[in-house]
């Protein structure tokens, strides 16, 4: 006959939920440490202009990312100007849609330019221009920038969580936006939490070339958090506005298009804040 002690098999079951509810603690808050210690946020802004045939004497202005009427992005643009050919440059400029990047290239497209890596204590510090006789493509210490469109970026990193499932009013945005709406969201960014809205927005355009040239400008920027939990984690908010394949009589302040996704990604519980 078999004699089955419940007592002493009562408080070994006890004993092993214990044992798993520590371990399953010990998981959650390991998993809670990483998420805390990785979490970041952080505005990313992006600018290309481009031309299908030459052009010279361009000026760009295109929407920066405005709260509360000021652009902090814009104040931290950063486009590489030791890369940038004589005659390129860019500023901050204030304008009646509210404050813009304003972008100056003597030609679009310029001759490439040449650099030499200069190391300091086993350290990249910079690249040093140097004649186009002294490149060569089988040396990596040797770089040749082409410049057949102007790109600028700039990112942000912000000690707090980012509102990206409803950024109107709380974070910035690109100025002007008129006549939003919701409209479906195109695959893969729909999503539970995501919805897209179009809008109508500003950029100005001058330069001089032939007729037949078309020129396209793109700004976006991204809102972004992101995490490590068993892999990189995210979620974002993405502002963009892009005129393609303007004519050449299309000058001066055109009507560009806006789009705006929101809740793009997924979203933990309890999120620094």
């Amino acid at each position: 006959m078999i004699s089955v002690n419940f007592r002493t098999l009562g408080i070994v079951v006890v004993a092993a939920l214990v044992v798993v509810a520590v371990a399953a603690g010990g998981i959650w808050a390991f998993g809670r440490l990483s998420f805390l210690d990785s979490y970041g946020s952080q505005y990313d802004y992006s600018v290309r202009i481009s031309a299908d045939e030459p052009v010279s004497n361009v000026t760009v202005l295109v929407p920066l990312p405005v709260s509360d009427g000021s652009s902090a992005v814009g104040d931290a643009v950063e486009s590489r100007e030791y890369l940038l050919p004589a005659g390129w440059g860019y500023a901050v400029a204030e304008t009646e849609y509210g404050p813009m990047l304003r972008l100056r290239a003597d030609e679009i497209p310029a001759d490439p330019t040449y650099y030499r890596s200069v190391v300091e204590n086993d350290r990249l510090v910079r690249w040093e221009r140097i004649p186009a006789s002294e490149y060569s493509r089988n040396d990596s210490d040797t770089l040749r920038v082409e410049h057949d469109a102007i790109d600028l970026s700039a990112d942000v990193r912000v000690n707090q969580s980012i509102d990206t499932l409803a950024p109107e009013g709380t974070e910035p945005l690109f100025e002007p936006r008129e006549n939003a709406r919701l409209v479906p969201c195109d695959w893969p960014s729909e999503g539970d939490d995501t919805r897209c809205y179009d809008y109508e927005s500003m950029l100005f355009v001058q330069y001089d070339g032939p007729a037949t040239t078309n020129v396209s400008v793109s700004v976006e920027l991204r809102g972004a958090n992101s995490w490590w939990v068993g892999g990189w984690n995210y979620n974002e908010y993405v502002d963009h506005v892009a005129a393609y394949d303007l004519p050449a009589d299309r000058q001066g302040w055109v009507v560009a298009d806006g789009e705006l996704r929101t809740g793009v990604g997924n979203y933990p519980r309890n999120p620094p804040q």
